[in-house]
């Protein structure tokens, strides 16, 4: 063993260390950095954006009983959204996707046009007092995103500006869970197909795709608020 030290270090001895032995070089990928943190606080939007929506797709679930009444949820969580909010942005163009979505594949084919004698959903009383938080967390959401695209970088901090309107959705709404899974939500299925929209959050998108994701949200736009304007009846109090 003696000789094998000294057949390693013997050569060492009189000469200066040099510095790239005691250090990594900067390229080294066990040093994290400002890329990691950014894929990181990425992921972590993504994961928030899902959770929004579930809960918006929780409350169209909630208020299937009258069809109006849902549709002027959708309408009133996306008139509030672009009023502060740009239309092709990719927070809204999401929930726009995720509403119509959910109407057109779980819950216009099961309920048709269903309206409740009294004009408005039973749950409605509820669902509108989620709509300012549900509101804020797509507001902040979108915050996070432009400021992410733009290079910058973000912590927890402003992260649990969205996390604290999550859980306070969740909150007002885990009293009627047992409602919502008996009018056909399901979370891990609904979860699981809109997890694929925001996964491409932030995937840069060709000129064509935009221009074709504009026709597509101007066709969503009259699938879900058309309606709304062929009938007599008023938006349930706010």
């Amino acid at each position: 063993r003696s000789r094998m030290l000294s057949d390693l270090f013997t050569p060492l001895l009189g000469k200066p260390m040099r510095s790239e032995i005691l250090t990594l070089p900067v390229s080294s990928p066990y040093i994290l950095g400002k890329d990691f943190e950014n894929q990181e606080a990425k992921e972590e939007v993504v994961r928030l954006g899902v959770e929004l929506s579930v809960y918006v797709a929780q409350s169209m679930f909630l208020l299937c009983d009258d069809i109006l009444t849902l549709l002027w949820f959708c309408y009133g969580l996306w008139r509030d959204a672009v009023r502060i909010v740009p239309r092709d942005s990719p927070v809204v163009e999401r929930l726009l996707l995720v509403m119509h979505h959910v109407y057109t594949k779980d819950i216009k084919p099961k309920n048709g046009a269903y309206q409740n004698d009294d004009n408005n959903s039973v749950q409605w009383k509820l669902i509108r007092t989620t709509r300012e938080s549900l509101n804020s967390g797509f507001r902040s959401l979108n915050c996070l995103v432009s400021f992410l695209k733009a290079g910058g970088s973000c912590g927890r901090v402003l992260t649990s500006r969205v996390e604290d309107k999550v859980r306070n959705v969740e909150e007002k709404l885990w009293c009627v869970k047992a409602v919502s899974e008996g009018n056909g939500f399901a979370r891990n299925v609904v979860e699981s197909n809109i997890l694929d929209l925001w996964k491409s959050l932030f995937d840069r998108e060709p000129k064509e795709a935009t221009l074709t994701l504009k026709v597509i949200n101007n066709g969503i736009l009259r699938d879900l608020f058309l309606p709304l304007s062929n009938e007599n009846q008023a938006p349930p109090p706010p």
